[in-house]
């Protein structure tokens, strides 16, 4: 007799490899991940690359985001990015890990091994963030999540080290380059754009201190932002205006915001009470303009999308947050951590950066004007000094404490489906960066 045919195959996602080598630098690596079985649907899988015996405060970006394979793809891959320090550490290693496969099942290995291999044999006694180029390349990682491209790169360091043995100059060009990575298009419509979601949505809890979003939550949602969008570079408009579409309807039905706005809710007070905890008071244009907004979905679900997109694009909510925003920032961007996790145990810090800010701040200001915002950054003088505090400076050399690597991050619990001449310079960067 003709032996019937065995089970069909199994659609597998899995990593390429058990073990992948980089060596240290302010550079990015890619990894692999395969998928084998019939691929003619597409397949999803998650992805988080983190602590082992290397910290992301000093040795990596911490990672996490997804992997689409469209029909027919069979090999995808995600970058994950290396920070240049000091110190004589030998081989250290990241986590790799997949996890929430969809139109898949996990194969073999789903966990790997990222080894950073070492370039000091003895630590250095020169900082490497004092390198005019680990500097700004180390800011594309820290505040947008990607490797530096070439233009940028090249432009930014040059500003610095034009400068030559000019310390007063290399200071206030380090200074400016580091606010316009915070000013930058790039950032202002992904990182300071989910802030806004988290403010407009949340309120003052032991979970979540202050609504605001807890550090790697945040790098999960700016980073599903970012994807794909370099300012200036083909279809940046259109990937950006995608992943926020994708972004305000995954959050819409996010459980924790679902149990803060129940569905039952009419659009009045959906849209009032969105306004309510951003801390605005809108215009009647405003306010009518978010009901139009919410009214043109056509699903509940794209509805209440639309109605929060358009309440945190607004005027009102945009320079209510701006401050607490920038602050948080601070402690996000260049100390990788909390406010209130150590070397800090609660939000002394932050509050005392945050009156700050808020005391060189001029009523009526409209921070979305960038030389409005520069103005008041320059007033404050909170970038200059983050920048030379001794943790942002010791994540990289020089300091016994190791700028605070090992100390804690707090890691909020992730949403079931998130997968699913200044003025002129500042100009230049959101055109061509």
């Amino acid at each position: 007799p003709t032996p019937s045919p065995g089970p069909s195959p199994a659609t597998t996602v899995q990593l390429s490899a058990a073990t992948y080598t980089v060596n240290e630098g302010c550079v990015e690596t890619l990894i692999t991940v395969t998928r084998t079985g019939p691929n003619s649907l597409p397949s999803v899988v998650d992805y988080v690359v983190n602590n082992a015996t290397a910290t992301q405060r000093g040795d990596f970006t911490y990672a996490a985001g997804f992997v689409v394979f469209s029909a027919g793809e069979t090999s995808k891959t995600f970058p994950v990015l290396i920070s240049e320090d000091g110190y004589a550490e030998g081989t250290e290693s990241a986590t790799v890990q997949l996890s929430n496969p969809v139109g898949a099942t996990l194969g073999s290995p789903n966990a790997a091994s990222l080894q950073i291999q070492d370039n000091d044999n003895l630590a250095v006694e020169i900082n490497p963030i004092d390198s005019a180029a680990t500097f700004v390349g180390q800011h594309y990682h820290d505040f947008l999540n990607r490797q530096a491209d070439a233009q940028g790169q090249a432009f930014w360091t040059n500003r610095i080290t034009s400068c030559g043995n000019d310390a007063a100059c290399i200071d206030r060009e380090r200074t400016q380059t580091s606010t316009a990575f915070f000013l930058s298009i790039e950032f202002q419509n992904t990182g300071y754009f989910a802030f806004r979601f988290y403010r407009a949505s949340f309120v003052d809890t032991a979970q979540r201190p202050r609504g605001v979003p807890r550090y790697l939550e945040f790098l999960r949602d700016e980073q599903t932002l970012q994807r794909n969008v370099v300012v200036g570079q083909t279809n940046w408009e259109f990937n950006l205006e995608q992943n926020k579409q994708g972004f305000a309807l995954d959050w819409v039905d996010r459980a924790e915001f679902l149990a803060e706005y129940p569905t039952s809710m009419t659009r009045e007070e959906f849209i009032d009470k969105l306004f309510l905890r951003s801390a605005a008071t809108p215009t009647t244009q405003e306010r009518n303009q978010a009901l139009s907004a919410y009214d043109s979905g056509s699903s509940l679900k794209e509805k209440r999308a639309k109605g929060i997109r358009a309440v945190i694009d607004t005027g009102a909510v945009y320079n209510a947050q701006y401050n607490p925003a920038f602050i948080l920032m601070q402690y996000f961007g260049y100390l990788r951590r909390n406010p209130n996790n150590a070397p800090d145990s609660d939000y002394a810090g932050y509050d005392y950066w945050l009156t700050k800010m808020n005391n060189f701040s001029v009523p009526g200001e409209d921070v979305r004007d960038a030389n409005v915002a520069l103005s008041r950054v320059n007033r404050a003088e909170i970038v200059k000094a983050f920048i030379v505090s001794t943790e942002y400076r010791g994540r990289f050399g020089t300091d016994s404490s190791r700028g605070q690597q090992f100390g804690s991050v707090a890691l909020a619990r992730p949403s079931a489906n998130w997968s699913h001449d200044m003025l002129a310079t500042l100009v230049w960067f959101v055109r061509l960066v």
